[in-house]
């Protein structure tokens, strides 16, 4: 009985084997073919989320994905500190390309949370000066329009300015806003 399970436990594994054998062979063949073949890729223009990232960026950061990936928040052990060490250098280089203090650069996660951390930070900051009315475009993008419309439940004024058929703004329009908006925060 023993010898028959191991008989058959032996042709399993050798079916087995033989097709993983020719998955293998298929799958190097379909790939040859595909890269024999040119083929054109398509053309990405939505840079905006993501774009190609420059070589000299991916140098710089390489260590940091391979080897010092510590968290810089962690400051209770070695690639934590060595982790706050390369922010903090970081943020000085961007200071000193900017001519501010590094004390004034702030690192978000991306621009959703830049551009809510920029809006609601400086109308938060003057939200008691009778300082209360964001102007905005239509076409804006989503996470300002989001943000504005929360602004617009805490008691801000929120004007959305249309824009042409070119996408531009007319500076009528523009002036118009602006002038009520001044008067209006003069009144108060």
């Amino acid at each position: 009985m023993v010898e028959s399970i191991r008989g058959s436990s032996k042709i399993l594994l050798s079916a087995a084997t033989t097709l993983l054998s020719r998955c293998a062979q298929r799958a190097t063949a379909a790939t040859k073919a595909a890269h024999e073949v040119p083929q054109l890729r398509p053309l990405y223009l939505d840079v905006q989320a993501t774009s190609p990232m420059d070589p000299r960026v991916v140098d710089a950061m390489m260590p940091y994905m391979i080897s010092a990936y510590g968290n810089p928040h962690s400051r209770t052990h070695f690639y934590g500190w060595e982790a706050e060490e390369a922010v903090e250098k970081a943020r000085t280089q961007v200071a000193n390309l900017i001519g501010a203090d590094s004390r004034e650069i702030v690192f978000t996660s991306g621009a959703t949370e830049s551009n809510n951390t920029a809006i609601k930070g400086v109308t938060n900051f003057y939200k008691d000066t009778g300082k209360d009315h964001v102007i905005t475009v239509q076409t804006e993008h989503k996470c300002v329009l989001d943000s504005c419309r929360y602004l617009s439940t805490k008691g801000f004024k929120v004007t959305y300015l249309p824009v042409q058929n070119n996408g531009i703004i007319s500076l009528e329009v523009c002036d118009s806003c602006y002038i009520k908006a001044f008067v209006e925060c003069i009144r108060k």
